[in-house]
């Protein structure tokens, strides 16, 4: 069959921009990367050749359509960056947090912004630096196409390894930034993360903008986790009002081994998180979590995917989002246990808070359980301010708005509770303030 007839995909001309993109990537790729991430990124454009853009027409994108994107006119950035000070920077830091620090602008890593860590024990490299490195291990590209054409598109990308028994003391924050240099461009941003056994190592990676530059993130990050690891991993998404943002975070868990991902979604036009989780060794403890606020006509869809190989392992997965004007919240949420993964536990939770008889949401939660001795449950629920708790508020002098504004904040509490990092913790905090306060406090 051919790409181009292939049921569910966007065919020619819409998408053409992308043949033009992937043979100046091909020729950057031959001037920067190492052998080996050339002949990923060859794969990955025979695999994008294959599955092209989705549509609605296939059940995974059933809700999320984008027609937009592969109409769009996009192309590389500019080779050079723009050059940013250090006061630009500073805005996209978390406040009180000691961290070492990784600054991407327009794709391309500035030495000048960076903080590099320094513990024994922690590599962190550059993929354009060459050498050994496991970009693409998991093969994320294999399936999805947006993971295809990211892989295809690759530019550069970092890989945070930690050795055998070594505590990582010190949170490595990675600020992937958009400048207005990023108007029509696609960037391509990586992250693979190896967590030795018994290793233990927090990451926080930000996806964020200056301006208003409409454009196009591919984030793809992959996570390892060895015999015991330990690995905390906080996505946060706070990108221009008209950028198009479609992730892929794929995990792999050993034995005994712990993986906590919190995924915050704030801004861009069209958001899809796509979430695979592997729990291939017994005893494994993964945690997914994330909270969507979003306004106007947002559209925000998390997709993951958690499957269960070996027994007695646990996961929870618990997705909050808040939504205002006649913005779309969209929650697929697979949970796949295999017959051998007996005593597995598994929880999954969706719930929706709509501001606006305008905003909606669709969950769809599934369970494939092929074991007989487990406990699987899964829940939704979608409403709007409880009438009765508002009352109550403003009955004690309290304002509407304060009174409303503290109730989302008690919403969103679950998940922001759950963040280990004090500090991280007040910053979403903030940010969720401000939106409050501003782009959605009309509702």
């Amino acid at each position: 069959m051919s790409a181009t007839a292939r049921k569910g995909a966007i065919s020619e001309p819409k998408g053409i921009w992308v043949e033009k993109a992937l043979a100046v990537a091909r020729e950057r790729q031959s001037a920067t990367l190492p052998a080996a991430a050339q002949k990923l990124a060859h794969e990955a454009a025979s695999v994008w050749g294959k599955l092209l853009f989705p549509t609605p027409s296939l059940e995974e994108w059933k809700y999320t359509n984008p027609e937009e994107i592969a109409a769009a006119s996009l192309a590389l950035p500019p080779a050079i960056p723009a050059q940013l000070s250090e006061d630009e920077i500073g805005r996209f830091c978390v406040p009180q947090l000691e961290c070492s620090r990784l600054v991407f602008v327009d794709g391309h890593f500035s030495e000048k912004l960076s903080r590099m860590p320094s513990q024994a024990g922690l590599t962190v490299s550059r993929l354009q630096s060459g050498g050994e490195q496991p970009f693409g291990a998991l093969k994320a590209h294999e399936t999805e196409p947006f993971a295809a054409l990211a892989s295809a598109l690759l530019s550069d990308g970092v890989c945070v390894s930690v050795q055998k028994n070594i505590a990582v003391t010190t949170p490595l924050h990675i600020i992937h930034l958009a400048t207005k240099g990023a108007e029509s461009c696609v960037i391509t941003p990586r992250l693979f993360i190896e967590a030795g056994e018994c290793s233990q190592v927090t990451v926080v990676e930000s996806s964020v903008s200056i301006g208003a530059a409409r454009y196009l993130s591919l984030p793809i990050t992959e996570v390892r986790a060895a015999q015991g690891a330990t690995v905390d991993l906080y996505k946060f998404q706070e990108e221009s009002p008209g950028a198009f943002h479609v992730s892929n975070t794929d995990v792999e868990q050993s034995r005994d081994s712990t993986v906590r991902t919190h995924i915050f979604s704030f801004g861009g036009q069209l958001v899809r998180n796509n979430v695979n989780v592997r729990l291939a060794g017994s005893n494994c403890n993964a945690v997914l979590n994330g909270l969507s606020v979003l306004s106007s006509s947002q559209h925000v869809d998390n997709a993951t995917m958690i499957h269960h190989i070996e027994p007695s392992s646990e996961s929870r997965e618990h997705f909050k989002g808040i939504y205002a004007d006649k913005s779309r919240g969209v929650f697929s949420g697979t949970i796949t246990v295999e017959q051998i993964a007996q005593k597995t536990n598994a929880f999954q939770s969706n719930q929706a808070l709509l501001l606006s008889p305008n905003a909606s949401l669709e969950t769809r939660p599934q369970l494939k359980i092929w074991a007989d001795d487990v406990k699987c449950t899964h829940g939704a629920t979608v409403g709007q301010l409880n009438a009765e708790a508002m009352y109550y508020l403003r009955s004690r002098g309290i304002d509407r708005e304060t009174a409303r504004n503290f109730l989302v904040h008690a919403f969103a509490s679950e998940v922001l509770t759950s963040v280990q990092l004090e500090p991280l913790k007040q910053y979403v905090e903030g940010v969720l303030s401000a939106k409050l306060d501003g782009e959605i406090g009309a509702n």
